[in-house]
């Protein structure tokens, strides 16, 4: 008798050979058995195809598709359109999980009688072999409910990535997910609907997600116009708070999220003329009330205050970062 999986497994997969077997073996090391794996096989150009071969050939639950070079939503939502389980957890390729992820997640889900379990991502940087964590603390708290969901904008992943979250099926349909479709950033605003549309949000401390950086040839590290799909990506997610009427309640977490990914953006890589043009196009929503941050960290505020001063008098926010920069140098040379 067909027994469907409690569990459906999305990866989708381009040009990873480096990576991929540690990504898989983890996922074939669950402890938990009830669940289909789907590897979606995104047209990649490399060796990954005869690895989730051999992965299909040795484990039955494993379900490998193929499309031409789409992107990594289009290659998500295929691997949805094949899903059966009862719910769907999305792992990148390049990353990994613990042999206990699956199960950890499930079991607080089934619990707490919550439509998401979400686990903290931990940035594992390649080079090092050095695992960082964000901000934990939202992940010792018990079931996040109405108001309390905002306390997830403490750490950056649980709001900006659909990676790390378990996500009942029910959600993920009465959510009706918009799927972005951007050169990077494209997690933003499918899931700030998801923690919107979520009744009851687990945080499990113990499902810890890797997620790799300093990866060559990364969406986050190589894609053309990151700044273009990063600002894209938190405007939709802006639009669609305010259309739900749920800004006022959310805009403290959301705007300090987005302006510290959108500073540090701009004072590591500088701006093209077009982001430049976009910021300045959109300045309006970046001339966000003092009254929103008064709680954050002093250096954050002046960084506010300089982008808004930028706005106001057309300066390059980047030039002036790196002015900022020089000057402290030299003010404090020889000290």
């Amino acid at each position: 008798m067909y027994s469907r999986p409690k569990i459906s497994i999305i990866i989708p997969v381009y040009d990873v050979e480096k990576y991929l077997e540690t990504c898989l073996n983890s996922v074939a090391a669950q402890t938990f058995k009830e669940a289909e794996v789907i590897v979606v096989d995104d047209g990649s150009t490399d060796q990954s195809p005869r690895i989730i071969e051999k992965f299909k050939q040795r484990y039955s639950h494993f379900i490998c598709l193929q499309q031409p070079h789409q992107g990594i939503t289009a290659a998500r939502q295929k691997g949805l359109s094949h899903a059966e389980g009862e719910n769907v957890l999305f792992i990148d390729a390049d990353d990994f999980v613990p042999s206990s992820y699956c199960e950890r997640l499930y079991k607080a889900l089934q619990i707490n009688g919550a439509d998401m379990a979400a686990g903290p991502v931990v940035r594992y940087y390649t080079d090092s072999r050095q695992a960082v964590p964000e901000d934990m603390g939202v992940f010792y708290q018990g079931p996040l409910t109405g108001e309390d969901k905002t306390q997830l904008f403490s750490n950056f992943p649980a709001v900006m990535g659909l990676c790390g979250k378990l996500i009942n099926r029910r959600l993920l349909e009465s959510a009706r997910v918009t799927w972005g479709d951007y050169p990077a950033a494209e997690d933003i605003l499918p899931s700030i609907q998801l923690i919107v549309a979520a009744q009851k949000i687990v945080p499990v401390k113990e499902a810890v997600y890797f997620y790799r950086q300093g990866r060559e040839g990364s969406q986050t590290t190589s894609a053309p116009n990151r700044l273009t799909g990063l600002f894209n990506g938190f405007l939709a997610a802006r639009q669609f708070l305010m259309q739900q009427g749920q800004y006022a309640l959310y805009a403290p977490g959301f705007e300090y999220v987005r302006l510290v990914c959108l500073l540090s953006f701009m004072e590591t890589y500088g701006l093209t003329q077009e982001e430049e043009k976009l910021l300045a196009q959109n300045r309006q929503s970046l001339m966000l009330p003092g009254r929103l941050f008064k709680k954050r960290p002093l250096r954050f505020r002046a960084r506010v205050k300089m982008l808004k001063w930028c706005l106001r008098t057309g300066a390059s926010y980047a030039w002036c970062m790196r002015q900022v920069r020089k000057s402290r140098r030299w003010l404090f040379k020889g000290k």
